[in-house]
Order: C-alpha cells, then sequence, then structure tokens
C-alpha cells in the first residue's frame, strides 16, 4: 500500500488543507444559520408574552411644570424599566413626565424637552429609535435632548467598553446634538428571548443571565439631568 503522506508530501499537505478547510465551512454553517434567524425574528417574539409595554404619567398636579417626554425603545424590557426610573426620578424634582415606546408617541408638541433611550443590538439603537429621530429631528432641534443607551457590553465596565457603548449613540447625535447622554448595563433575562436569541446570545455572544443594571447610578444621572432639560432655550 502507498504511503500518500511519505511518498506525496504535496499532495497529502493540499488534501488536508481541503479537509480543514470543509470541516471550518460546515461547523461555520450553524452560526450563520442562528444569525440570520435572530435578526429576522419579528419583534414581537422577542419579548415575554406576561411582559407588558410601560406607559406611564407623573406629576399631572402641577400644571405650571416642564412637560418631558421620556420614550424607549426595547426588546425584553430591560430599557422600559430604566426608563420608568428616569421618568420618576425627574417627576420628583418637579416636572411633568411621560414615559412611553417610542412607537405610541404620535407628537412631541408640548413638551419642553424629550428623553430617549434605547437597547443594543448588534452594536446599533433599535431601528423605530432612529426613525423617529430622523422623522422628529426638526423638532426635537428647538428643545433640549438627551440619549442614554442599555447594553450588556457594560457588564465588564472597563473605559474601553464605555467608549464603545457611547458610539452606539453616535448615529443618534449626528442627527440631534444633545444635552446629554448616559450608557447603562441591562439586564439579562433568557426567558424573554425567543429560541434562537437565547441560542446566539448565551453560546455564542456568551452574554450571561442577571441583572447588573445600576440603579443609583440610573438616578443619579436622572436628577442631575432635569436642570438641563428644563433651560427653556437649547444651547447653541
Amino acid at each position: 500500500m502507498i504511503d500518500i503522506k511519505s511518498e506525496y508530501p504535496s499532495i497529502h499537505n493540499e488534501f488536508m488543507a481541503g479537509l480543514n478547510k470543509c470541516r471550518g465551512r460546515y461547523l461555520f454553517f450553524p452560526l450563520i444559520i442562528f444569525l440570520v434567524l435572530f435578526l429576522f425574528t419579528p419583534s414581537h417574539r422577542c419579548e415575554a408574552e406576561d411582559w407588558q409595554p410601560i406607559e406611564k404619567n407623573y406629576g399631572e398636579n402641577k400644571p405650571g411644570a416642564a412637560k418631558i417626554l421620556v420614550a424607549y425603545a426595547t426588546r425584553a424590557g430591560s430599557t422600559a424599566e430604566i426608563a420608568d426610573a428616569i421618568g420618576k426620578k425627574l417627576a420628583e424634582g418637579g416636572a411633568r413626565v411621560d414615559v412611553m415606546p417610542v412607537g405610541k408617541v404620535q407628537s412631541i408638541g408640548g413638551y419642553s424637552a424629550v428623553v430617549l433611550g434605547s437597547a443594543i443590538r448588534m452594536g446599533n439603537t433599535l431601528p423605530e429609535m432612529n426613525d423617529f429621530a430622523d422623522n422628529h429631528k426638526d423638532e426635537l432641534r428647538e428643545i433640549p435632548v438627551a440619549y442614554f443607551a442599555v447594553c450588556m457590553i457594560l457588564r465588564e465596565n472597563t473605559p474601553k467598553n464605555q467608549e464603545k457603548a457611547y458610539a452606539y449613540i453616535k448615529p443618534l447625535t449626528e442627527v440631534v446634538m444633545p444635552v446629554d447622554t448616559a450608557v447603562f448595563a441591562g439586564k439579562m433575562d433568557y426567558s424573554r428571548l425567543t429560541f434562537f436569541e437565547k441560542l446566539v446570545i448565551k453560546y455564542i455572544v456568551r452574554v450571561p443571565e442577571g441583572d447588573l443594571r445600576d440603579w443609583q447610578l440610573i438616578n443619579n444621572w436622572a436628577a442631575g439631568l432635569l436642570p438641563k432639560l428644563t433651560n427653556r432655550k437649547k444651547e447653541e
């Protein structure tokens, strides 16, 4: 029997290289399938069945107070809960505040300031948030606006990850310049993910389950934000 490896080393090497290439393709194929399914999963299937969007009004007994909109875009509810905490804190400071999903905002007329918050998916703010900012950019440029983003990259709160997280907001800041921005770690709850999302996030992206939201940091930012939002005129 001919020993191809010793008699024809070049043929053997080419064969092994081709075999390894094929193996790599077969191993990579499931990843592609999972990512495609992840990206094209309808947004309504990304939330738990028992989770309801947060839509609240605070400070309605203050008719003369500044009226602020806190609108959010989320997939699993974590960003909505942060938006609600921000709304409460702004109301405690004396403002009237409406908290609602960005998709339910019909008009920003009547608001003296707007806070927009989005979850981050695949390194981007959610499409509905980008569309909202673009569609209302002329109105938003006339009043104080602030942005916040929620992303699990901040589970390791390093300067490098902070820089990456703030870069996610850049497309929004290029549409309307804000008076302030913030980034927060979020909450990863596998029960609020679809089957394919869970596979991708748990085994490929490797984001651990857990609630990493720093409520003191969130409330402190909201408290410090209020004076910037209640200025009647945006700084040029």
